[in-house]
């Protein structure tokens, strides 16, 4: 899930191996049932950002027209 991360510029690795940089202001990939995450929105350095839908691409404009 995506946030948007407002604590200070911090850095974590999860135990899968994979590191996340944090910086304020920034958008973030972080899994929604991780430890680590739930502590940041209980801190709230995190804040849930609305999924975006994908736009259909109509047919005039994979043509070029």
């Amino acid at each position: 899930m995506k946030y948007l991360y407002s604590g200070p510029i911090s850095g974590v690795t999860l135990a899968d191996g994979q590191e996340i940089m944090l910086f304020p202001g920034a958008e973030v990939e972080m899994p929604e049932q991780h430890d680590y995450t739930r502590m940041l929105l209980a801190l709230r350095h995190l804040s849930p950002l609305p999924a975006v839908a994908a736009e259909p691409i109509s047919p005039s404009a994979e043509q070029g027209a």
